[in-house]
């Protein structure tokens, strides 16, 4: 009676999580209206950073402009190096994708080796093109993109608007003096390579100007009133070139004329957008599709977007169902939210991997509206970018240095007290180091990364040296803080993990929310060892179990919900280990065709159930994978496998974490083929042996599988280590 009633309880708690609405579900509306009198305007300017974007708080001469609409960050990854080009194919089709040399776009009658364009188009492909913007190389990029990692489809969604009957028209280029440069047509062209358009309208000659033109805002403010006149649905895309031309020119330049002619700059996009705002209809998107090259250096990286809607008083904030976070974007988002704008939800879905943009207006959310503190999250975003690969570097090479010299210390002078104390703390320190990593990181800018890394390091052996003389399971002490605080963080909201050097980049773009690998492989393994103390007691078998069986269980549930860790490798790898317990427990005696039968169909039941979690949650990439997964899509889920062992391999070649991982590993092998192992009590050597199969399915199941499973190897072999040094006997 007592079990019925423990498992009935746990089934509760589970149906309680999964299917009870998600606390940080945003309510709110696509960007999305009535299809009628419908006007989209977007400045696409390349060059443009947040670095620009600071001097609206100096220099503006609009500052009310500045006060409304909604701003936020894009994540502009493409597939392949970071460019404008590639960049902005990535916009145009959703996807991250790739572009070609010698790409460009051309008007009609203009001319590539003294051929005019039409006619290029005409002894190419068989059939007179008809668009006055032409893009003579279209199918070069097709058929490039669609042999690419992540096979986007060129010119869906000008195909789509034009389609539905929305008049597309591109206008503007930023051709410096040495080259043509015309890629927002990108945005507008259709599969066959055509869209309507003037790629010299809004850019006049201008001989003090970067390369002897520059962008006139009166100009294209009337080319755009005149299209809003003649149709009812727009999508006009301006590509105002004018930083791109700058910053090309900029190592040229005097710094006094560069600094002036950089603000004459600004305030010339000021001036446009006024102009649009004052005397346009329809929403206007101010989107850089790529940073210059002073702030790309800077680590700048990620792309302005600021949104003004129809109501030009109203304030909002932007939230992407893709990085579960307001006011940062991914670039997979762009595409299929100016589709939903005029044609709502379609089947064009399934051209990106992204999610249509909310913009909130609700007061309690708008409430939230703070230039200076997106600004600020910037910055720090920033901050972790760049100094990522110091603190890292550092980090992991002080871990695989105190591994080495914590097992001289074992092998060479183990019948030294004063030496097992120091390798002790040593141990203890190692372990509690990824714990100060999250609760110091809204503080990482504060120092510099040496120091703040030194500094790690000197609270770890403080916090180790006081958890030594205060607790007798100081290890267990160790995993049991970093599991709750992960937890609690995680439940709340991930304001800590979203700040630490040890999670996950947003600049990066990898992943956005719930648990990185590196806190995944501590977090997997953390939650095992802490419970050491509790299966060391005497008596009570069956309640010792079910501790063990609801700990799993709930790690199983925090890493896999897609609204908490949203990690399914790493909640896989739990089920893992709660199959190889069950094994050990209720089968081991059981014959080797049976203990087959259910490895094989245990397997498939977390599966099932991992897709279960995912009910009545924010959509994922784990939810994705399981509906190409019942749609057939085998070529998709075969590609992210290829996709997810090309990470690890790069990983295991250029990553700092690769020392840790074999360091670990090597160890780890040692431990268990020497003594260290007898002098573990019996159930210490259960657990160990289920972090060690925690940590290879880490290994095989997850896109960074080396990062999880050298952090968990890590943790392992600490412990490991450090229960050794005590030298408690086995179980008898």
């Amino acid at each position: 009676m007592k079990r019925l009633k423990v498992t009935l309880l746990i089934l509760f708690l589970v149906h309680s999580i999964v299917f009870l609405p998600s606390a940080r579900e945003v309510k709110g509306i696509d960007m999305e209206q009535d299809p009628v009198d419908k006007h989209v305007i977007v400045l696409l300017v390349p060059g443009l950073s947040f670095e620009e974007l600071d001097m609206i708080t100096e220099q503006t001469n609009y500052p009310y402009m500045w006060k409304k609409g909604a701003y936020g960050a894009v994540n502009l990854r493409p597939d392949g190096n970071y460019s404008y080009l590639n960049n902005a194919v990535s916009i145009g089709t959703g996807k991250r994708a790739l572009g070609i040399s010698d790409w460009n776009a051309y008007n009609k009658d203009e001319k590539v080796n003294d051929t005019t364009v039409d006619n290029l188009m005409l002894q190419w492909y068989g059939t007179l093109p008809v668009a006055s913007v032409l893009h003579p190389h279209v199918n070069l990029l097709i058929n490039k993109n669609l042999k690419s990692s992540f096979q986007p489809v060129v010119g869906w969604f000008g195909e789509s608007l034009q389609e539905k009957g929305v008049f597309t028209y591109v206008m503007g280029n930023s051709d410096t003096r040495d080259e043509k440069v015309r890629y927002a047509s990108l945005l507008t062209m259709d599969r066959k390579g055509e869209a309507n358009g003037d790629l010299q309208k809004g850019v006049v000659d201008n001989i003090y100007a970067p390369s002897g033109m520059s962008m006139e805002p009166s100009l294209i403010k009337e080319n755009i009133k005149h299209i809003h006149s003649q149709n009812d649905k727009t999508f006009v895309v301006v590509e105002w070139g004018d930083f791109y031309r700058l910053f090309q020119e900029e190592p040229n330049m005097l710094n006094d004329h560069f600094q002036k002619v950089y603000k004459d700059t600004f305030q010339r996009l000021e001036e446009t957008i006024y102009q649009l705002l004052s005397e346009t209809g329809g929403e206007i998107w101010l989107l850089s599709p790529a940073v210059n090259s002073v702030a790309y250096k800077n680590k700048n990286q990620l792309g302005p977007l600021w949104v003004w809607h129809e109501n030009r008083d109203e304030k909002g904030l932007l939230y992407s169902e893709t990085t579960r976070r307001y006011s940062l974007l991914s670039n997979t988002d762009i595409a299929i939210t100016w589709d939903n704008i005029f044609l709502g939800p379609s089947e064009n879905r399934n051209y990106t991997v992204g999610y249509p943009i909310k913009y909130l207006d609700d007061e309690s959310i708008v409430d939230q509206w703070s230039l200076t503190g997106f600004q600020q999250r910037i910055k720090e975003i920033t901050y972790v970018f760049d100094k990522r690969g110091a603190v890292l570097s550092s980090y992991v090479s002080s871990l695989v240095v105190m591994l080495i010299v914590v097992s001289l210390m074992i092998w060479l002078l183990k019948d030294s007290r004063k030496w097992k104390k120091v390798a002790q703390i040593l141990l203890l320190s190692g372990i509690l180091s990824p714990l100060l990593f999250l609760i110091t990181s809204p503080w990482i800018n504060a120092i510099s990364p040496f120091l703040y890394v030194a500094a790690i390091f000197l609270g770890s052996l403080g916090l180790a040296a006081l958890l030594k003389v205060s607790f007798r399971q100081s290890y267990s002490i160790a995993c049991f803080l970093f599991f709750s605080a992960l937890t609690v963080d995680i439940i709340t909201g991930s304001y800590f993990i979203q700040r630490s050097f040890l999670s996950y980049d947003p600049v990066i773009g990898a992943r956005y929310y719930g648990i990185g690998n590196e806190f995944a492989g501590i977090y997997l393994v953390s939650g095992l060892l802490m419970i050491a103390p509790l299966l060391k007691e005497e008596g009570k078998t069956l309640t010792k179990w079910l501790q063990l069986f609801v700990v799993i269980m709930g790690m199983i549930l925090v890493l896999g919900l897609a609204s908490l860790g949203a990690n399914a490798g790493a909640s896989i790898s739990a089920s893992i280990i709660m199959i190889y317990i069950s094994i050990q427990l209720l089968l081991k005696d059981a014959k080797w065709r049976v203990k087959f039968i259910i490895a094989a169909g245990i397997p498939l039941l977390m599966l099932g159930f991992l897709y279960i979690l995912q009910m009545a949650q924010p959509s994922s990439h784990i939810f994705t994978a399981f509906q190409k997964l019942f749609s057939g899509d085998f070529v998709t889920i075969w590609q992210t496998i290829e996709r997810k062992i090309q990470m690890n391999w790069k990983i295991f070649k250029i990553s700092y974490w690769t020392q840790l991982f074999v360091t670990s590993y090597f160890f780890i092998g040692i431990v268990l083929w020497r003594r260290q192992r007898e002098q573990l009590h019996s159930s210490q050597l259960f657990l160990i042996n289920c972090c060690i199969i925690g940590s290879l399915a880490l290994l095989v199941l997850n896109d960074s599988g080396i990062v999880a499973a050298a952090t968990s190897m890590f943790i392992t072999l600490s412990v490991c280590y450090g229960w050794s040094i005590e030298g408690e006997g086995k179980k008898v």
